[in-house]
């Protein structure tokens, strides 16, 4: 029997957690071949925001589309583009 092959791909894990006052809670703790993470801050009506991938780039573009087509994010952006200012 031969031995199974090492993982020759990278893994990433990442974890979030909400932070609440001193109150911490886990969000996400999750490892796979690879991600596409934003974080951000609104200031005075915009978004200041941070962003890091890392994994092929196939996969960080599939799970960006994944994202961005994301039913209920895309309803939550049409919502709030229609509010008044």
């Amino acid at each position: 029997m031969t031995e199974p092959a090492p993982h020759t791909r990278p893994r990433y894990r990442v974890t979030c957690y909400e932070l609440i006052g001193e109150r911490e809670q886990l969000i996400m703790d999750v490892a796979d071949q690879g991600f596409v993470v934003a974080t951000g801050k609104f200031t005075g009506g915009a978004i200041d925001g941070e962003l890091c991938h890392a994994g092929p780039r196939e996969l960080q573009t599939h799970l960006a589309l994944l994202i961005a087509n994301d039913k209920q994010l895309l309803n939550d952006h049409a919502r709030n583009q229609r509010r008044p200012r």
